[in-house]
């Protein structure tokens, strides 16, 4: 009897776990054939976020929490640098350009999990406020003096830009509009 048992837990977990992964990969392919996302050079941006489509609400849930809606913010996203390259911590990255009008922006690094790049500095972000105008963003796992973003050890991880009450400018031109660039540096 506690054999049979046995049996049946490791099946049961097993198959929580095989059916999480089926429902996370169907929502991938899902969200990635609705084409919900519009493509600017190595950004993307989801330019609505309509809470009454399941596919849309479940892609939010997924990279997104506690997302605002797309009058109050634009979250453009980008895990490539200018030549297609994955973003990852072996090596430097400069963002270079301005960041489109808006009442307020920033620069955070998420992991591949969609989750803060934890590091020693507890540096999470770039804005508006601690932004030095006169030197570009360097994204780096080595400590840099201004405007640094630190990439901890990361494989891969993904930028995000949000602009807070963008112009209407950003809204009517989201695939046009001109983005800040992101360079490898190289060694």
């Amino acid at each position: 009897m506690k054999n049979k048992l046995l049996v049946l837990l490791i099946l049961f977990f097993i198959s929580i776990i095989f059916g999480s992964y089926l429902a996370i990969s169907n929502l991938k392919s899902s969200t990635e054939k609705r084409k919900l996302s519009i493509i600017n050079g190595n950004w993307k941006v989801n330019p609505k976020m309509d809470l009454k489509d399941n596919y849309q609400r479940a892609y939010i849930a997924r990279i997104g929490l506690f997302a605002l809606d797309e009058k109050e913010a634009l979250y453009f996203l980008s895990d490539k640098d200018d030549k297609g390259r994955l973003l990852s911590s072996q090596y430097d990255y400069e963002i270079i350009g301005s960041v489109p009008k808006g009442r307020y922006w920033s620069y955070t690094l998420y992991g591949k999990d969609y989750f803060l790049i934890k590091n020693k500095e507890n540096i999470f972000g770039i804005n508006k406020e601690n932004f030095d105008s006169k030197y570009n963003i360097i994204i780096s796992s080595k400590e840099k003096e201004k405007n640094w973003l630190p990439s901890g050890n990361e494989e891969q991880f993904n930028i995000n830009l949000r602009i807070y009450n963008p112009s209407k400018e950003v809204y009517k031109n989201l695939e046009s509009i001109r983005l800040p660039i992101i360079r490898r540096l190289e060694k």
